[in-house]
């Protein structure tokens, strides 16, 4: 008996099965970004660039149809350099770059010339119904004064009354600081242009309360007090860095302590990532097993779990987006988890971008996208070359945060100026006691809502973990040569991004 033949690969009746990774959803991704970019960099432009992404989407659609009558006769150029998949793939992303594109546009007229953007630009005084949207905190330029964010819901001025929804920033004193997430209130004050999303600054008098905050705003405000209860025994910094970790209440942190925290490559532990989701909806799904929760059950459980997490760090932008990227990192973990990670990376890219195009030119979106890109695409093989001669725990302990780091590196060195030297290092150490400082300082939180006695035990291991990523904060920015200047300028970005892809 004799070997069969190896299958030519040309041969339609023998399909080749390739190894080559499904890249769809991310360049779906990377369409709706790109479109979102074109939109903010050619603002007044955007029925343009809607205009030429339709006619290159009929083009590709023609192409495609004069494929299709092709077959079974000799085949044009264009069908046999274009095929099927491609085509549609094309087709699919030259849609949702056009729908970015005017969702931003349409998104950016309403914000910018509705009439409270008309009457900011007058520096009109007004009267205004407004929902606060953000928790009220002082500024860091103006000690004394307070930052809001609130949806205008009714205002007057010269004369008129509009019913409206736009967003404004409240420029205000402290009387706002007593002031719920969620509540409505009324002011009066005098509106400036702003820029950006914002249809204007109103520099607003007292609050009058209007209404109170929904029912899930004044529980998620329960289980905060509870956090900032449950670690109120212990220092000062552990009293602020506990609630940062977990919903990304860092008010009342000290600059000096901030900057420790940048100059090591750990701020993303001050503000909400995806790493606070994962941990946390990770352990209730864990604990929902225990208890016999199977199939769907699950599904709901991290649902509701994500839902939660939401309401608790506040629905701002970088929360949803940060839950998104810690639903890409829950997908991770299932079976064939690197592929259904991208691909789940790809629709989380096109959904925030539809729902708010305008995190397309946000640094904190970018780098929560390509930390996640450099974990699911760099670290698995990095992590098995080192497993050859390293113990497994160990190589993905290393390689996590080095491809995190190393994707970010350039839009960091575009923001600071410079590149930490020790981010990997200070990742690594700390990477232990994130966990139980997440998942014990909630659980804190929770317990203290209904015994603080309890709460204050249950959440002393999260205090000490603090207290070693504070320690680790400061060794880093106290070493001789913490970070190297690199400049922001786009020679720097371009030499930097070159070397990236080089290491990589």
């Amino acid at each position: 008996m004799t070997a069969a033949p190896p299958a030519d690969p040309a041969d339609p009746a023998e399909p080749v099965q390739s190894a080559a990774r499904d890249l769809r959803a991310p360049l779906l991704g990377a369409a709706a970004w790109s479109g979102g970019l074109l939109a903010a960099a050619l603002p007044t432009a955007w029925p343009r660039v809607v205009g030429l992404g339709l006619a290159l989407m009929a083009a590709l659609m023609v192409t495609r149809r004069v494929r299709r009558r092709s077959r079974g006769l000799a085949p044009s150029p264009l069908a046999v350099q274009l095929k099927a998949p491609a085509t549609t793939t094309a087709i699919a992303a030259g849609l949702l770059l056009v729908a970015v594109a005017f969702s931003a546009g349409v998104r950016g007229h309403q914000v910018g010339r509705g009439p409270v953007a008309e009457l900011a630009q007058e520096s009109a005084s007004v009267e205004v119904v407004a929902q606060v949207t953000s928790d009220p905190r002082r500024a860091q330029s103006r000690p004394e004064g307070v930052v809001a964010r609130a949806q205008v819901l009714q205002f007057t001025g010269r004369g008129r009354t509009w019913r409206l929804r736009a967003p404004v920033v409240l420029l205000v004193d402290e009387a706002w600081l007593g002031i719920p997430l969620g509540a409505t209130v009324a002011t009066t004050g005098q509106l400036s242009p702003a820029e950006g999303e914002i249809a204007g600054l109103l520099r607003a008098g007292d609050p009058v309360p209007v209404a109170a905050p929904d029912r899930w705003w004044r529980a998620a405000a329960v289980v905060r007090a509870g956090i900032r209860e449950a670690v109120s025994p212990r220092s000062e910094e552990q009293r602020v860095l506990v609630p940062s970790l977990v919903v990304g209440d860092d008010s009342g942190l000290d600059p000096g302590l901030a900057e420790d925290f940048r100059v090591t490559g750990l701020t993303h532990l001050l503000a909400v990532s995806g790493t606070n989701l994962t941990l946390l909806v990770g352990f209730l799904l864990v604990a929902a097993r225990w208890c016999g929760v199977r199939g769907w059950g699950r599904y709901v459980v991290g649902a509701l779990g994500i839902v939660c997490f939401v309401l608790l760090a506040r629905t701002e932008p970088s929360v949803v987006r940060a839950a998104a990227m810690g639903g890409v990192a829950l997908a991770a973990f299932t079976s064939n988890g690197r592929e259904r990670g991208l691909r789940a990376l790809g629709v989380a890219v096109v959904l925030l971008l539809l729902w708010q195009p305008g995190l397309a030119v946000q640094a904190g979106f970018a780098l929560s996208v390509l930390a996640t890109a450099g974990i699911l695409l760099l670290a698995p093989p990095w992590r098995d070359c080192l497993a050859r001669w390293l113990p497994g725990w160990l190589a993905e302990a290393l390689t996590v945060p080095a491809a995190a780091q190393l994707a970010c590196t350039p839009v960091v060195a575009a923001i600071s100026g410079q590149v930490s030297l020790v981010a990997v290092l200070a990742n690594l150490l700390v990477a232990p006691a994130v966990a139980p400082a997440t998942v014990l300082g909630l659980l804190g939180g929770l317990c203290a809502v209904a015994w603080p006695a309890l709460g204050h035990v249950v959440a002393l291991p999260a205090a000490w973990a603090v207290g070693w990523i504070i320690a680790v904060a400061r060794w880093g920015a106290g070493v001789p040569l913490p970070a190297i200047e690199t400049g922001s300028g786009a020679v720097a970005l371009a030499l930097l991004t070159g070397l990236v892809v080089a290491v990589v």
